[in-house]
């Protein structure tokens, strides 16, 4: 027998405070691009350089996403000398006159970071992210002036896919994205690269901070 009206079962939806259509993609492809500023211990900040990528979300719960990617990084600064492990040019580098170095660098930067959803509201999120980024040196290029009893001259080192650091760069981000429709979201996010570990021919400890804008799409 059929219950009465006021007694039959209701389903309810589970109150989380998420959009639904918001639950419904697994995985995010990305494309962004970035101002981005390098330092080495703040002796100096260069010009903004250009990096850009592909980014891949893995939605692993409601909040919570796996985040990788590959982005080409353009990296310019000046260092200390004395920042620098000059390993084999020691001798002859420390007996010229010269305080500091510009490095010119092109980067592959493979992110593995943890995504999550800290604040959610209809049209938009509050992100929040932490991880750790491989550097592969695509391209590296360092000069320092110097003046001796014979004029001036120029020293030049380079090197082309030398170098590899594994996990050797913090990851901090916290940022918005906002629904455009349909299942696109447009994502602002400032970001922080802490080193854990010196990149490069000379082993800089490189910090790079700048703001991610990019459009995602989910499936």
């Amino acid at each position: 027998m059929a219950l009465p009206t006021p007694l039959a079962p209701v389903a309810v939806a589970p109150n989380d405070g998420l959009p639904r259509p918001l639950r419904q993609s697994r995985l995010y492809v990305g494309l962004v691009a970035a101002p981005d500023v390098s330092t080495v211990k703040f002796a100096d900040v260069e010009a903004p350089k250009l990096n850009w990528g592909l980014t891949v979300d893995y939605r692993l719960g409601n909040r919570l996403r796996l985040s990788t990617g590959l982005l080409r990084s353009n990296k310019q600064y000046m260092a200390h000398r004395e920042d620098y492990d000059w390993g084999g040019y020691s001798a002859r580098v420390y007996t010229h006159n010269f305080s500091t170095v510009g490095g010119t660098c092109t980067v592959l930067d493979v992110p593995l970071n943890l995504r999550y959803d800290l604040l959610v509201r209809p049209g938009y999120r509050l992100v929040s992210t932490v991880g750790l980024s491989s550097f592969f040196m695509q391209y590296e290029k360092y000069d320092y002036d110097w003046t001796d009893a014979t004029g001036f001259h120029t020293w030049t080192r380079s090197a082309v896919n030398e170098n590899r650091h594994y996990f050797s760069i913090l990851n901090l981000a916290a940022g918005a994205e906002y629904d455009l429709g349909g299942r696109w979201s447009l994502l602002a996010e400032p970001y922080v690269k802490v080193p854990l570990a010196g990149v490069g021919l000379g082993k800089v400890k490189l910090t790079s901070a700048g703001v991610y804008v990019g459009v995602k799409y989910g499936f």
